[in-house]
C-alpha cells in the first residue's frame, strides 16, 4: 500500500495471514488465526519517513512477545485510527526562544500519534500501539505538577519547512505575546487530549491553538480549536479527542514561569 489515506480504512486479513506495518518508526504486527488475533510491536526504529503496509500469507515468529485476543471467527478486518498521546505533551524546542514583545509567531508542532486498534466494528478500541516511544517528564512543581511526556520539536515558522514523518501530526500552534516585555521560554506543556485529527492533501492536522502571554504575573490564555486548521485542505475527521475541551481550569502552559493557562 502507498497511498497513506488507505491505512485509516477497514483492513481485510485472511486467515493466517499478517498484517505488516512499518510507519515512521513503528513496526506493528497483526497476526489472525483461526479464533485469535495477535499482535506485536516496536517503535524505536531509526527511520521517521517509512511508510509501507503489506497483508501476507504464513504464519507469525514466536520469537516476538505478542499480545492474543480471543475473537469471533467472524471478524475477519481491522480498523486504526489515529489518536495523540494519552497524556500532555511538553515540547522543547532545539534551543530556547524569546518572542520580542507585541509580537505574535506562528509555529508547526510534529506530534506523533499512537494507533488504535479495533477489530471489525462490534470490538472497537481493542488496544493503542504508540508510533514513536516518547520519554517520560515532569511540567511544574514538585507539589502542583504532572507527568507528561517530552518532545523535542525544530517547531517550524513556515509550513513549506515542514518533513514528512507519516507517523506525526502537525499541530499549528499561535503564540502571541500581548504584553510589553519579551517571552523567553525553553518548555511549553500541551495538552494534547483536547485536539481533534484530521486529513489534510499531504499529512495529518490537528485544530489549531492559541496561547496569549500578557506579562509573568497576569495569566496566559490557551484555545484549542474544534475544527480543521486552514492548511493542506484538511477536513475529514481522522480521530476525535480524548477528552472535551474544558473551560474555567487554569493550568501552567510556560515553563519556568509564573503564568497560567485557561481552556
Amino acid at each position: 500500500m502507498t497511498d497513506k489515506k488507505q491505512l485509516w480504512e477497514p483492513i481485510e486479513i485472511g486467515v493466517d495471514c499478517t498484517l505488516n506495518l512499518r510507519l515512521g518508526p513503528l513496526n506493528l504486527l497483526i497476526h489472525r488465526g483461526e479464533q485469535e488475533w495477535h499482535m506485536a510491536y516496536e517503535n524505536d526504529l531509526p527511520d521517521e519517513s517509512r511508510f509501507d503496509l503489506s497483508v501476507s500469507p504464513g504464519s507469525f515468529p514466536q520469537s516476538r512477545n505478542w499480545t492474543r485476543w480471543m475473537v469471533p471467527e467472524s471478524i475477519d478486518r481491522i480498523q486504526l485510527a489515529p489518536r495523540l498521546p494519552d497524556r500532555p505533551v511538553i515540547v522543547r524546542p532545539e534551543m530556547p526562544m524569546c518572542l520580542m514583545p507585541r509580537q505574535s509567531a506562528l509555529f508547526f508542532v510534529g506530534i506523533p500519534v499512537w494507533l488504535s486498534v479495533s477489530f471489525g466494528t462490534e470490538l472497537s478500541d481493542a488496544g493503542e500501539v504508540p508510533a514513536m516511544k516518547l520519554s517520560n517528564s515532569w511540567f511544574g512543581s514538585v507539589t502542583g505538577g504532572e507527568l507528561c511526556y517530552a518532545l523535542k520539536t525544530t517547531a517550524k515558522l513556515r509550513q513549506s519547512d515542514l518533513l514528512f514523518h507519516p507517523h506525526r501530526t502537525v499541530f499549528p500552534l499561535e503564540i502571541r505575546n500581548a504584553s510589553d516585555e519579551k517571552l523567553n521560554f525553553e518548555r511549553l506543556c500541551l495538552r494534547v487530549q483536547y485536539l481533534n485529527i484530521y486529513q489534510g492533501a499531504t499529512r495529518m492536522w490537528t485544530g489549531r491553538g492559541r496561547v496569549s502571554y500578557r506579562g509573568e504575573e497576569i495569566w496566559s490564555r490557551i484555545v484549542y480549536a474544534q475544527k480543521a486548521p486552514e492548511f493542506d485542505e484538511a477536513g475529514h475527521l481522522l480521530g476525535g479527542a480524548r477528552e472535551p475541551a474544558r473551560r474555567g481550569v487554569l493550568l501552567k502552559t510556560f515553563d519556568n514561569l509564573k503564568h497560567l493557562a485557561d481552556f
